[in-house]
């Protein structure tokens, strides 16, 4: 081969491997990542979103030669917000040092005193998607909260689970709204007239769940500002805070990961993004209305690689489950002291989550590892479990998970120093 059939070659191959970056969409402005103007939100339904994530993107995927190249080549798509391993203020995220906050900032989170419902709370609307009931209400002052209800079979376990996994989400840097947990005496919920929901069917939903005369659910209060609707995980598969988000979600277990379980809410001056609905956090899961099972976090629910080596086995092959298979108590549900932030999967792909590399996940472990186990505690006090057993048991495996996926991400940064050093040698 002549040189410069050897020149244009090692030219292409470079070309490629220094492309497959995604252009940032325009209508959110210039900055990468950040959102500083109002930009128009479609929202897709829910069925063509899991396929789209599941089948027509993956497809896609493969004959994106420049990104899969990068990879082989071990030199995957640099997020576009990292710099020297920092992330700077996102759309979904705010640079705050976790280590700063106290243990009770953490417990309340973006929660402020003015944010409490303040009973009587009026019924605006039942909320119609999920296993478990709730409803859009309108408290004392005309603010509008959502108030989801736990399982009969399960008290606690999915009101607790959302709580807690935002005070977590809080503390890393993410935006969320203010949940908190609500116990609510039968006349401080009250049916709006015009609602088609009559007096027997409410009485029929809270009667059952009454403990000591009073209702608990999670209550969740609507954003200020102007709601644009999901985001799309695909626009921002180059953010490194999203990215990321695999670890935190492997950590707290969330496999309900879709763009439907995001909000971009415009402010006047910019956009935010926020994360929404952890009913599939910790040892719960809203999709069935129960606790999860020991393959959930391992598996997508429709997983087309562990289907094709089943069906290539004839069968003989088994999706890898947790080794734990007991359900700890039914306020806590499933939810292991082990996890493998590696293989963790939520149970739909998310098109951000792969596309992180080591120095996302490096980077929000190194945040993981500034949360502290008093303040994990004080999360977990925000979910006001009625047995401190449920407690104390939600705190230790919180606390083993980080401890694992700090040590192994933490692991990895050492082998790779290793190997920088070794060839400077």
């Amino acid at each position: 081969m002549n040189d410069p059939s050897r020149f244009r070659i090692v030219a292409a191959v470079c070309a490629i491997l220094l492309s497959g970056c995604a252009a940032w969409p325009r209508s959110y402005g210039s900055r990468p990542c950040c959102i500083t103007n109002k930009p128009i939100v479609t929202r897709e339904p829910i069925w063509w979103h899991l396929f789209d994530v599941t089948v027509v993107t993956p497809v896609k995927q493969t004959f994106n030669l420049a990104r899969q190249m990068r990879r082989l080549g071990g030199v995957p798509v640099k997020a576009w917000n990292m710099e020297d391993g920092e992330v700077s203020d996102s759309a979904f995220f705010t640079n705050r040092d976790p280590a700063h906050l106290s243990p009770d900032e953490v417990r309340w989170g973006p929660t402020r005193p003015d944010d409490l419902a303040q009973p009587p709370l009026v019924i605006t609307k039942p909320k119609h998607e999920g296993k478990t009931p709730g409803f859009f209400v309108k408290d004392a002052r005309g603010r509008t909260y959502l108030l989801k209800l736990d399982p009969l079979s399960a008290p606690e376990l999915l009101s607790g689970a959302e709580v807690v996994t935002s005070k977590l989400l809080y503390a890393l840097g993410y935006h969320v709204p203010s949940y908190e947990i609500l116990r609510l005496a039968p006349d401080e919920l009250r049916r709006d007239p015009q609602v088609p929901l009559t007096e027997a069917a409410l009485t029929t939903i809270i009667q059952p769940r009454l403990v000591e005369g009073k209702v608990r659910v999670s209550a969740s209060k609507f954003l200020e500002g102007d709601i644009l609707g999901p985001a799309s995980f695909k626009r921002f598969k180059d953010c490194a805070e999203m990215r990321a988000l695999k670890v935190v979600y492997a950590w707290v277990n969330n496999i309900d990961t879709k763009d439907h379980n995001s909000l971009l809410v415009w402010d006047g001056q910019q956009t935010r993004g926020y994360l929404i609905d952890f009913g599939t956090s910790l040892g719960a899961d809203a999709g069935v209305g129960g606790p999860k099972d020991a393959c959930e976090g391992w598996v997508n629910a429709v997983d087309l690689r562990e289907l094709s080596l089943k069906v290539g086995t004839l069968g003989i092959y088994h999706e890898v489950c947790d080794v734990q298979t007991d359900v700890f108590s039914p306020g806590v549900g499933f939810f292991s002291s082990s996890v493998d932030p590696d293989r963790w999967k939520p149970y739909a792909p998310n098109l951000a989550f792969a596309e992180m590399n080591e120095q996302d996940a490096q980077w929000i472990a190194h945040r993981m590892a500034r949360v502290s186990n008093e303040q994990i505690m004080a999360a977990v006090s925000a979910g006001q479990y009625s047995h401190s057993e449920d407690a104390a048991y939600l705190t230790n495996a919180l606390i083993q998970r980080r401890d694992a996926i700090v040590r192994h991400y933490r692991e990895d940064e050492d082998d790779a120093g290793t190997h920088a050093r070794g060839g400077q040698r």
